[in-house]
């Protein structure tokens, strides 16, 4: 007998009747995309594939959407970690850019993996082509900040998702590139007596959290990584941003007025400029969210913790805050690693005694060294459905 379905919700999306990105414009910036100046790209694609190790199963197929340049794959190849993988399958609203991925990638793919490329919009309705519940995971990598409707993409990508497989996202959110907003601001007030977007809204984290269970998915876990990037001037701020694909697309652009633009870099200047350095800060949502099925781990109920985090020794607590501050500064001082571990290794013991004393088993906190224990407990994953 067929599993019973979970019903995530009453109503389909919403779709939006107004579009604020030309979504061919888009395509066509990113025709021009370089793969080795998307060096933020490629960073958070290495650091969505250290999230992803933290999954412990297969997942034969896989579809990233809004490919980009492809970092995600390319980093799976370069450190061999494939998870079970047996078919890939990249889309993105650029064919150029597509085809380029294969160029630079046809002569590294395994012979065992089935490589599919797919060209389509991932907020129209039903973009991929594909049956729904066939994919294990779904990757997107910085591409979903430039959607229309984002609801509705996601719940496209939960579709296609098995029971119980996850979707992988990182996007632009937050205040990236708030120097640069601001300036803009100022500059276009100043001389024209208004302002006209030149950087793209950017969603927030209770927005995001909201906008993923709206969708449909459960257990969301999203967390903020901020980069700095430093250039020379704010032009190679805009440069860079041009050669990533990057730059705005919205409906409702004006063209650039030279007066405008030198009083951003004046602005800019006097505001961020430090060192000889202009600064720009990138913000980076990273998402984990789980396709409901009736076999998941269902959360805890609020208030069913039974060992504050205040519990815990705080002469330990400073000294490992502390350590870890320093560590922050001096990141290949190996004695300051070693010492940060110590310390927290205490800090598991006065929580694992105090457990003992209150009858709680306490073997999880080192089910992670123990592996006779995490043996003994170890439960095999739900079928996939």
């Amino acid at each position: 007998m067929p599993s019973p379905i979970v019903l995530t919700r009453s109503t389909p999306a919403r779709g939006l009747n107004i579009k604020m990105f030309d979504r061919r414009v888009k395509g066509l910036q990113r025709s021009f995309v370089s793969a080795p100046a998307c060096d933020l790209h490629k960073q958070c694609a290495e650091q969505m594939l250290d999230r992803r190790s933290f999954v412990k199963r297969d997942t034969p197929v896989v579809l990233e959407v809004g490919a980009h340049t492809g970092w995600y794959f390319r980093h799976m190849m370069e450190k061999k970690e494939f998870h079970g993988l047996k078919q890939y399958i990249q889309t993105d609203i650029s064919e150029d850019r597509l085809n380029r991925n294969y160029a630079e990638i046809k002569d590294i793919i395994p012979p065992e993996i089935e490589f599919v490329q797919i060209c389509c919009d991932e907020e129209l309705e039903s973009p991929y082509g594909i049956p729904d519940k066939s994919v294990d995971m779904v990757v997107s990598c910085l591409s979903m900040h430039w959607v229309n409707d984002l609801e509705t993409a996601m719940v496209n990508v939960r579709k296609v998702l098995k029971k119980d497989g996850f979707f992988l996202n990182a996007m632009f959110g937050g205040n990236t590139l708030y120097e640069l907003r601001g300036c803009f601001s100022m500059a276009q007030t100043e001389v024209l007596g208004g302002v006209s977007p030149h950087i793209s809204p950017m969603i927030d984290g209770a927005g995001l959290s909201t906008l993923v269970l709206q969708a449909g998915f459960s257990i969301p876990t999203i967390d903020l990584d901020r980069h700095l990037l430093l250039y020379e001037t704010p032009f190679h701020l805009m440069e860079h941003l041009s050669v990533m694909g990057e730059s705005a697309c919205h409906y409702m652009r004006c063209p650039m007025n030279r007066d405008v633009l030198l009083g951003v870099c004046a602005a800019y200047d006097t505001m961020y400029k430090k060192n000889g350095l202009t600064p720009a800060t990138f913000e980076v949502f990273h998402t984990i969210a789980w396709c409901p099925s009736p076999t998941q781990a269902k959360p805890l109920e609020r208030g069913s913790g039974q060992i504050p985090l205040a519990s815990w020794n705080s002469k330990n607590q400073k000294k490992l805050q502390s350590v870890l501050e320093e560590y922050a500064q001096n990141p290949d001082d190996t004695n300051l690693q070693m010492k940060a571990e110590e310390i927290f290794k205490q800090l598991r013991e006065e929580s694992a005694e105090l457990m003992a004393k209150r009858g709680i088993d306490a073997r999880g906190f080192d089910r992670d060294r123990d592996e006779e224990l995490r043996q003994k407990d170890e439960k095999p994953l739900p079928p996939f459905q």
